[in-house]
């Protein structure tokens, strides 16, 4: 009788112990719908309260690395956010990699600008000294708020668990959609609508190459952090810039293709290659890692 009595709290417990494991199963097989959701809901919300108001505002760019710390955690618990924060700081890659972080983007800003000025031939327009004073600042404005925001969530998180289930190539198809609506409160002021096109196909490129580059460089989060912050500062804070009018349209269909055709060349050269396979304990340790 009393081990009858007992029985349904012994049958609690076992509950309780293994309700933690199942949330965290679920959490974990479906940690890529929560994560993009997640992303989207706290990056939106400015835009959100924005238009509400009848103004409009841009996404908050920490979105995504929040997003990330809170899925990874939830999912795999201490040892899958441990992970996930020590690839912010892998910068043991090889300084041919760097080369190419700081190199490739003004190498393409350059080519895709000549290319445009032999079409268009329209005159530059000068830059005052100030803003090219100002280059080091944005820089590290955007690798501490823009790449550090984004770049542990697109590349960090969403990229890895794609490529446990697919291909590289297809793994960025589908990230670069779910990447581009994302920039959606930006189209029409800060990406006004003539140039909303090839700003697609030029971040579809750009997805394709940071694919090439993650898995080139053991997973590194510091070097896609440092290689989106020199792409924005080069093509935005130098290059773009110069031009205006129907050349700078030009400028973009150029500098999209330029990518795209670089991604799809990387890509396409190192298909046989395996993706760069992130693995860490998840449902195993859950009993362990919370």
């Amino acid at each position: 009788m009393f081990e009858s009595k007992r029985l349904p709290d012994r049958i609690n417990s076992y509950v309780s112990a293994a309700t933690p494991i199942a949330k965290r199963q679920w959490i974990s097989q479906h940690r890529l719908a929560l994560f993009v959701v997640l992303a989207f809901v706290l990056s939106w919300y400015p835009w959100i309260i924005a238009l509400a108001r009848g103004r409009t505002s841009g996404p908050n760019p920490l979105g995504p690395f929040i997003s990330a710390i809170i899925v990874t955690a939830l999912a795999g618990g201490k040892v899958e956010l441990r992970a996930l924060l020590s690839r912010l700081v892998r910068v043991k890659v090889g300084w041919r990699w760097y080369a190419f972080v700081f190199g490739m983007p003004v190498l393409l800003c350059v080519l895709a600008a000549a290319v445009a000025l032999a079409f268009t031939a329209s005159p530059l327009v000068l830059l005052p000294t100030d803003k090219l004073r100002e280059l080091p600042d944005r820089f590290i404005f955007i690798l501490l708020f823009i790449g550090l925001g984004e770049e542990p969530g697109w590349r960090g998180f969403a990229l890895p668990t794609l490529q446990k289930s697919y291909s590289p190539f297809v793994s960025s198809l589908i990230l670069a959609p779910i990447w581009a609506v994302w920039h959606l409160p930006l189209f029409g002021h800060e990406f006004p609508m003539p140039i909303v096109a090839p700003f697609l196909v030029g971040l579809l490129g750009a997805t394709l190459v940071q694919t090439w580059l993650f898995n080139h460089t053991r997973g590194s989060v510091l070097l896609q952090m440092l290689f989106h912050a020199t792409v924005n500062t080069v093509g935005a804070g130098l290059i773009f810039p110069l031009f205006t009018g129907t050349a700078l349209l030009v400028l973009w269909w150029i500098y999209a293709v330029v990518w795209l055709t670089l991604g799809v060349m990387l890509l396409r050269r190192f298909a046989a290659s395996k993706p760069l396979l992130i693995t860490a304990p998840l449902i195993a340790s859950a009993s362990t890692s919370a």
